[in-house]
């Protein structure tokens, strides 16, 4: 792939008629508006842009180009959106390096038959063991059949003479792990005497197998090893079954592929599980594309509460917030779905979030009320909460610390200060404290200024409550005058005159201006740094060391851009 062929569809492709393949759109003025499909609306806040080949929802605050639409739609990668888009277009693509392509096919053909092999052996006369001790599990047919489960027969060449019978190379059988090179020469079957569970990438293409053995031989679950097509650190077990439906069920991620298997046996499909390997950065971007709901399973044992305190560490540069989900002692996810159905459904509905279970877990075993431990819990939660990319929530946590130990925000803040950061100023209303969103539409309300502010910026995208950016909206389109008319809706004229009644913005209105400005700014810039570090991943994994590049000024940029954020709202509000 190379930077001209993401120019060569931008400019061949109409957003319109992509979107309205998945939105009923209606014109409206010189943008399309409909039903959002990424949350739940009865009004439209859905709006495309025709001039700009771009959309927005004022409702959810998604937006982007049609590859972001594709991206988050069908939870594609930017490369399969841009091989999407470019067969709608009709546009041929520069060719990519067919050596490393060759590699791939090859592997990917491997494993493919492979597969074959093992679902084969799993129905004949030597695999009566393996189906014996499935069925024994309590699993039916038609999920033995789903997840293609198979069998490595007790032998150390079948799969190796199998291959050798449908032209596959032990060198290309061997590289994507399905053979082993001995020592003295020639190769013998990886996996012998196990169960075997076919693992697809997002793209449903088989790149490595899972094995567990039957009998009492270690170790117990065996892994291909990483390959040209198969990395653990970028692959859930399951993921490609259940994409496309947990954008609204969520998912829980579970240990084994055991679990994933006997809880979709017992009616909850919505499962993945990492493959041996703690949950990454990688995995956590990979599920962001398809949910924001997240159950995180574990023991209830010391190890599994270790684990889940451990948790955190991938999710701290995500918007996403998972909830945590830990089993009674002894149990696991293939105990509960074959023993108590309703227990799981129970723990699900009952999670708490990882955040809650990390301050309850550390607040447990320390007296907030004795000054060291005040202090040791400060050192504890601190440097976590201070990695928090999202300036909005670290605050909240700020602010939940500070009410948990005792102590002002203000001491919380200065410990969590770093170079470059202003400390967050506390805003609040008579009711306490009052969202970012709510704020700012209150300035709007009894300040001109933050109308244009709001304007001159473009905040209003990223007003996330619908009701308030309903209002937000309008007061940029008519100002306050507008809201006296006959024609201003109601729930509109209803919201305004609720905040209104409140009374003025208490304190000085200047400095909360600035201060509101330069915290949506600051999340508008750390969406985008964020946006461009997945990408970035994405580039570096399709070798397109030209938009690497590309990407790595364009991150930096907006760094630079954030570091000044202060000076630049400052000179916009001296404009106005």
């Amino acid at each position: 792939m190379d930077r001209s062929d993401v120019e060569k569809i931008k400019g061949s492709i109409d957003i319109v008629s992509v979107i309205s393949g998945y939105v009923n759109l209606k014109k409206r003025g010189r943008t399309y508006v409909g039903l959002c499909p990424f949350h739940t609306e009865k009004t439209p806040s859905f709006h495309v842009d025709s001039t700009r080949q771009t959309y927005k929802c004022f409702g959810c605050g998604k937006g982007g180009d049609a590859f972001n639409f594709l991206m988050e739609m069908k939870g594609l990668s930017f490369v399969e959106a841009l091989h999407e888009l470019a067969r709608q277009a009709g546009v041929s693509l520069e060719k990519p390096d067919r050596a490393r392509s060759s590699e791939k096919r090859r592997l990917y053909e491997a494993n493919r038959m492979a597969l074959e092999f093992y679902r084969s052996a799993l129905h004949s006369p030597r695999g009566e063991g393996a189906m014996a001790y499935l069925r024994g599990r309590g699993l039916a047919q038609e999920t033995i059949d789903e997840f293609e489960l198979g069998y490595a027969p007790d032998s150390w060449d079948a799969l190796l003479r199998a291959l050798r019978s449908r032209g596959v190379s032990p060198e290309v059988a061997a590289r994507c792990g399905l053979l082993v090179e001995r020592e003295s020469g020639g190769y013998y079957d990886r996996f012998r005497n196990r169960i075997i569970f076919p693992i697809r990438d997002i793209s449903s293409e088989v790149i490595g197998f899972g094995a567990r053995v039957l009998g009492g031989g270690e170790p117990k679950y065996l892994n291909s090893p990483e390959s040209t097509v198969f990395k653990k650190r970028k692959v859930l077990y399951n993921l490609n079954r259940i994409k496309g439906a947990i954008r609204t069920t969520g998912v829980a991620v579970v240990e084994g592929y055991m679990d994933v298997v006997s809880l979709s046996n017992a009616g909850f499909g919505a499962a993945v599980a990492t493959l041996g390997t703690a949950l990454s950065e990688d995995h956590v971007q990979l599920l962001s594309r398809f949910t924001d709901k997240v159950n995180l399973v574990f023991d209830g044992d010391a190890a599994g509460r270790n684990a889940m305190v451990r948790a955190v560490e991938p999710f701290l540069g995500f918007e996403l917030i998972p909830k945590v989900v830990l089993l009674p002692d002894g149990k696991d996810p293939d105990d509960i779905a074959r023993t108590d159905r309703e227990l799981w459904s129970r723990l699900l509905a009952g999670a708490p979030s990882l955040w809650d279970f990390i301050f309850d877990e550390s607040f447990s075993t320390r007296d907030p009320s004795k000054l060291e431990d005040k202090k040791t819990l400060m050192k504890e939660l601190v440097p976590v909460i201070s990695r928090v990319r999202d300036a909005l929530f670290r605050e909240l946590l700020v602010q939940r610390l500070s009410l948990r130990l005792g102590v002002s925000q203000e001491i919380v803040a200065r410990e969590m200060s770093t170079e470059g950061e202003r400390r967050p100023v506390p805003i609040r209303s008579t009711g306490g404290r009052i969202s970012l969103e709510e704020v700012m539409t209150r300035l709007m309300l009894f300040d001109d200024r933050a109308i244009r502010m709001v304007k001159l910026l473009g905040f209003a995208g990223e007003f996330r409550d619908s009701d308030l950016s309903d209002l937000v909206h309008y007061l940029i389109d008519h100002g306050k005058e507008g809201l006296n008319v006959s024609a201003c809706p109601d729930h509109i004229r209803l919201l305004a005159s609720r905040i209104m009644a409140e009374g003025e913005f208490p304190g000085d209105r200047n400095k909360a201006l600035i201060d509101m400005a330069c915290r949506f700014k600051s999340l508008a810039i750390d969406a985008d740094i964020q946006r461009m570090q997945r990408e970035l991943q994405q580039a570096e994994e399709d070798g397109d060391r030209a938009r690497q590049y590309d990407l790595l000024a364009q991150r930096q940029k907006k760094i630079n851009e954030k570091k000044h954020v202060r000076e630049y709202v400052m000179e916009v509000l001296q404009s106005i």
